[in-house]
């Protein structure tokens, strides 16, 4: 994706030195634009050693060499080259003048050439600054342009050593919110994705689980939002954090479900409004009837009652009108009877599997949770596929031309 990214005079612009050089990483072509208050705060070179294409100054719309070979105006060539316009941070001065059509420097100029283009506004500054009435209203109208999108501020501890709303967000949850966020009015359909591991509690203190963080579920509900699709979330016990990176994404929900029963109530009850149920969670399968104070070992013995949990995925079958169903299956044996006898019992519509490991038996190696890539079964009723190397994000963009009928496994 080519990315314009517009930095403005607040003190959070050196953050936007981290989310070029990220941006970067993952693969963008970046283009910088600075404003004359941005220029208080960072140095054009620092952006050309951390790999974006080009850095432009505010008055540089007026001078000829910032123009490549054919082309003319400067703002309407960064503009035809843009995918997506990004302004992190953007200063109450620069909402402001935007807001209002002040047209006195390059970034204001593109603006109002940007047309059709994606413009998304990440807003920094005082807690004040940010809840003052004209600011807002400010806001209100830039958000009443179509291809703009303004992510709230973040709330804590500011550089002036006020606490409330108007930080400038963690820069992962700013590159995410970037790579995903899309100018479609209505998301097209609704995903329901599980995600992580659930945990089964014995006592206040132990608890039986698995090292599965989620991320292979993060990873499609970011492939579908980059898609245009509203996506809820259901977030097993300890899964990644990245997941609270989506928040400010206004189709984006996250539920947070640590036990295999809470995960199953959150799913039954989300299942009829979706169109597509990804089912990436480790879920337990075994339940305690947990104690209310910590056990002692003595008391123990040499086993445990437990009983099954909650098949939730065999639950979310019988439920199914018109919704399709992906499953995944976490194998240590990835053969094809391994895989056709578990679609026989769950015919769903598409399985993944593939072959994991904890590392703590058998090797030392985890194999398949906690990665960003992995090898991949595709199993469909009649027939199977792989393995296929793939990184999670890149599985998850595979699921969205799947779900989407543009092409097959």
């Amino acid at each position: 994706m080519n990315i314009l990214l517009a930095v403005t005079g607040s003190i959070a612009s050196y953050k936007s030195l981290d989310v070029a050089r990220q941006l970067v990483k993952n693969g963008h072509a970046v283009k910088v634009v600075l404003t004359a208050g941005a220029l208080e705060f960072v140095v054009p070179e620092t952006f050309r050693y951390l790999g974006v294409e080009d850095v432009f100054l505010p008055e540089d719309d007026f001078v000829p060499d910032a123009l490549a070979r054919g082309e003319t105006v400067l703002h309407i060539e960064l503009v035809r080259w843009a995918d997506r316009i990004v302004i992190a941070p953007a200063s109450a001065n620069t909402l402001s003048r935007l807001a209002l059509g002040i047209t006195n420097d390059l970034l204001s100029s593109l603006f109002l050439a940007a047309g059709g283009t994606p413009v998304l506004f990440f807003p920094a500054m005082n807690t004040a600054m940010w809840g003052d009435p004209r600011i807002q209203e400010h806001r209100r109208t830039l958000e009443g342009l179509r291809r703009v999108r303004i992510v709230n501020p973040a709330s804590g501890l500011l550089a002036c050593g006020d606490i409330g709303a108007g930080k400038f967000p963690e820069v992962a949850a700013v590159v995410d919110l970037i790579e995903t966020l899309v100018p479609r009015d209505t998301p097209a359909k609704h995903i329901l994705i599980t995600a992580g591991a659930t945990a089964s509690p014995l006592d206040p203190v132990r608890y039986l689980t698995n090292p599965s963080s989620g991320k292979m579920g993060i990873s499609i509900a970011k492939a579908f939002l980059a898609a245009g699709h509203r996506v809820t979330l259901l977030a097993g016990h300890q899964c990644s954090s990245d997941a609270e990176n989506l928040l400010g994404h206004p189709a984006f929900a996250l539920r947070k479900t640590p036990t295999t029963a809470l995960m199953r109530d959150a799913a039954v009850a989300l299942f009829p409004d979706s169109d597509l149920y990804i089912s990436t969670g480790a879920i337990a399968d075994i339940e305690f009837d947990p104690a209310a104070i910590k056990l002692k070992k003595e008391a123990m013995g040499t086993s445990l009652p437990f009983r099954q949990a909650a098949d939730i995925l065999k639950e979310i079958l019988t439920l199914r009108t018109q919704q399709k169903v992906v499953s995944f299956a976490a194998e240590t044996e990835t053969t094809k009877e391994v895989f056709m006898e578990k679609m026989a019992r769950k015919p769903v519509d598409l399985m993944i599997g593939n072959k994991v490991s904890n590392g703590l038996i058998g090797g030392p190696e985890v194999e398949g949770f906690q990665k960003s890539h992995g090898e991949y079964y595709i199993v469909e009723k009649t027939n199977i596929r792989g393995p296929i190397k793939l990184s999670k994000l890149g599985l998850g963009e595979k699921l969205v031309q799947w779900f989407e009928g543009r092409s097959s496994w």
